[in-house]
């Protein structure tokens, strides 16, 4: 982190309820909203930081923009499947009696010590016929999971 960014975080700390709305309205161009001190410091911060180190990925802004148009219209808030199937994501699926483990990598898929392409292949391995690897694992789109 650099040191002026370090420095700026820092003095958040210790301003007033009023710093904080000047600091606000310097950093985001408009007048501060009605929270208290310890949420617009953390804001600042969270902008501060964006500025120097970059923001979200655009991919992960559209999501959460859908979820807040979600909560608008009162509809139970979603997060698609994709969103969750990063490296390093583990899908466990019980089968006859088995416990079945994936673990995603980049580009492919990780079970029992095999590297394999897709989820399907991984399903057609477990069941021995053809399955939709998503749906097998419960990814499709009509098991998305309240978040």
């Amino acid at each position: 982190m650099s040191r002026k960014l370090e420095e700026a975080l820092a003095a958040l700390v210790t301003m007033s309820p009023a710093q904080l709305r000047g600091e606000w309205l310097q950093t985001f161009g408009r007048a501060a909203p009605p929270l208290g001190p310890r949420l617009l410091a953390l804001a600042i911060a969270y902008r501060l930081q964006e500025k120097a180190k970059g923001g979200l990925p655009a991919k992960l802004a559209r999501e959460i923009d859908a979820m807040i148009r979600q909560l608008d219209k009162g509809v139970d808030i979603r997060a698609s499947a994709s969103a969750t199937l990063r490296p390093g994501t583990q899908l466990i699926r019980e089968w006859h009696g088995s416990t079945h483990k994936v673990l995603i990598l980049d580009g492919a898929y990780l079970y029992r010590d095999e590297r394999y392409g897709s989820l399907s292949d991984v399903a057609r391995r477990i069941t021995g016929a053809h399955w939709s690897g998503p749906r097998f694992f419960g990814l499709t789109k009509a098991a998305e999971v309240p978040v």
